[in-house]
C-alpha cells in the first residue's frame, strides 16, 4: 500500500513581515511529514504571487497529490489562496505559524470564512512547522485524501439478478446508484450472479480439490460435506476470477434469497486477501468497509446487526449469518463451517477480543443527504456457550461508554441503518475528517 501524498505549499507577501522566514518553514514542514511516512511533493518555489502559485499548482498536478498543505508565513490575499484551492480540489489544510506579526491565523481565519460561505471543507493547524500535533493532524488529513482518492477510483460489483423494468427513470440502475457514484465517486458495475455460478461449474474437481487443499490450512471445523466444500471452493475461485476480468476492489452480493449461502464462506476466505464481498448487496456498507480497511493498512471488518441489549454491562450483542473473515476469530479452531441451504455454507465465529474499535454505518440518499456513524467501543470475549445460543453465527460482544438501549435509540432517532461495521483500532478522527471532505453529517450514539 502506497504511502500518503501531500503537496506542499509555503505562501508568502512582500508587503508583510514574516516571508524571510518561508524555506525554513517548509524545510520543517517536509521533514515532520515525511517522519510520519508522509509522501511530500515540494512546491519549487515560494508562492509571492498569482504567476508562482500558477506554476507550483501545474507541478503538484502531475504528482498526483492527495492534500493539500499550506503553510502561511504571512498574511496574503484571498486571490492567492483561491487559486491554490482551486486548481487543486483535494482535502486542504492550512498551517499557520505562532509570529503575532505574521497575521498567518488571521489570515486563515478571514479566508476560511470565504471557503465555508462556498461549502468547501477546510482544516488548520498551529504552530511552527515541526510541532508535533500540528504535523499529526497534517499527516491525518494527507490520509483521509488517499481514501478519499482510492474511494473515487473504487470499481465495485453489484453481483445478483437485475431487473429491467423502470417506473419513470432508468432501465437497470436506479436513480438511487447514479446518485451514490455521483456522491463518492465509485463506479458501480453490474455483473449477474449466474455468470459467477456458471464460471463456478466450469471448473473441474480436480482443480477445486488442489486449491481446497491449500485453503483448508486456514479454515475451521468443517461440518458441511465434502460436495458442499468442492462447490464452496469453485465460487471462492469463480470470484477471484470475476475480480481480475473486472478489475474490481470490491463486491457487493445480492444472494438473499435464492442464492443464500453461496457467498458466506468465499467472502471470509477472500476477506483474508483484502477482497471485500459483502453477502447481501449492501453497497454503502461495502464502500465503508473500504474505507475502514484503507484507514488500518489492511485486516478485515466485520459486519453485524443488533441482536440483543444488556444495559446492566452495556453490551450490544451483534450478530450475523456467517460470513466474517477467519481472522477476526481468537484462533482458527473457534470457526464452524456449517451447513446452508442446497451446496451453501455459513461462516460462525465468536469474534475476538478488542480493546478499541471502531462502529461505523451509512444511511441516506442523494436528495436528503448521507450520514455516517462513527463511534468506538471494544469488543469482550464471548463464552461458548453464549455464541451456541446465539445460533453458533456471528456473534460479537460490543461494550459501549453507554447503556446499550440509549445508543440503539440514538441510532433510531436519527434512522441510521441497522449494519453496523466493527473495525479494530480507533479511526474516529480519520473517519470525521472523511466525513468533513466528503460532506457527510456524522452522527454518534
Amino acid at each position: 500500500m502506497t504511502n500518503a501524498k501531500t503537496g506542499l505549499v509555503v505562501v508568502a507577501s512582500q508587503y508583510e513581515s514574516g516571508g524571510q522566514r518561508a524555506q525554513e518553514l517548509a524545510a520543517l514542514a517536509k521533514a515532520s511529514l515525511e517522519q510520519r511516512e508522509i509522501t511530500v511533493a515540494e512546491g519549487a518555489k515560494v508562492v509571492w504571487d498569482a504567476a508562482d502559485a500558477i506554476d507550483v499548482c501545474k507541478e503538484l498536478r502531475k504528482q498526483e497529490i492527495d492534500s493539500l498543505t499550506i503553510i502561511l508565513s504571512t498574511w496574503v490575499t484571498d486571490s492567492l489562496l483561491y487559486v491554490l484551492v482551486h486548481e487543486l480540489p483535494v482535502p486542504v489544510v492550512f498551517w499557520a505559524v505562532p509570529y503575532t506579526e505574521t497575521f498567518s491565523i488571521g489570515c486563515i481565519q478571514h479566508f476560511g470564512s470565504a471557503l465555508t460561505t462556498h461549502g468547501i471543507p477546510y482544516e488548520y493547524v498551529y504552530g511552527l512547522t515541526d510541532d508535533a500535533k500540528a504535523a499529526d493532524k497534517a499527516a491525518k488529513i494527507a490520509e483521509a485524501g488517499r481514501i478519499i482518492k482510492a474511494v473515487k477510483s473504487m470499481k465495485l460489483a453489484l453481483v445478483g439478478p437485475r431487473q429491467t423494468w423502470r417506473v419513470a427513470g432508468p432501465q437497470d440502475t436506479t436513480n438511487e446508484e447514479w446518485e451514490f457514484s455521483q456522491k463518492f465517486g465509485p463506479t458501480l458495475v453490474h455483473i449477474e450472479m449466474e455468470e459467477i455460478m456458471e464460471l463456478a461449474e466450469g471448473i473441474s474437481d480436480k482443480e477445486a480439490k488442489k486449491v481446497y487443499g491449500c485453503l483448508k490450512k486456514r479454515t475451521g471445523r468443517v461440518l458441511a460435506g465434502e460436495e458442499t466444500m468442492l462447490h464452496m471452493t469453485k465460487v471462492y475461485m469463480a470470484v477471484k476470477e470475476t475480480v481480475k476480468r473486472y478489475s474490481l476492489d470490491a463486491l457487493a452480493a445480492e444472494c438473499y434469497p435464492f442464492y443464500s449461502g453461496q457467498m458466506n464462506l468465499p467472502s471470509s476466505w477472500l476477506a483474508d486477501e483484502g477482497i471485500i464481498v459483502d453477502t447481501e448487496g449492501d453497497v454503502g456498507h461495502t464502500m465503508v468497509m473500504y474505507m475502514l480497511n484503507l484507514a488500518a493498512k489492511g485486516g478485515a471488518t466485520a459486519l453485524g446487526e443488533v441482536g440483543s441489549m444488556d444495559d446492566e454491562n452495556r453490551i450490544l450483542a451483534l450478530a450475523h449469518e456467517g460470513s466474517t473473515a477467519h481472522s477476526l476469530a481468537e484462533d482458527v479452531s473457534k470457526v464452524q463451517i456449517s451447513p446452508s441451504g442446497e451446496k451453501g455454507c455459513f461462516v460462525g465465529l465468536p469474534l475476538r477480543e478488542m480493546a478499541q474499535v471502531t462502529v461505523s454505518s451509512i444511511q441516506g440518499n442523494g436528495h436528503d443527504g448521507y450520514q455516517m456513524l462513527v463511534e468506538k467501543g471494544r469488543v469482550i470475549k464471548a463464552e461458548e456457550q453464549e455464541w451456541i445460543d446465539g445460533g453458533e453465527k456471528l456473534l460479537v460482544k460490543l461494550q459501549l461508554d453507554k447503556k446499550a438501549s440509549e445508543a440503539v435509540d440514538s441510532l433510531m432517532r436519527v434512522g441510521m441503518d441497522h449494519h453496523l461495521l466493527v473495525k479494530e483500532g480507533d479511526h474516529r478522527e480519520l473517519m470525521a475528517l472523511l466525513c468533513k471532505y466528503l460532506k457527510v453529517k456524522m452522527v454518534t450514539f
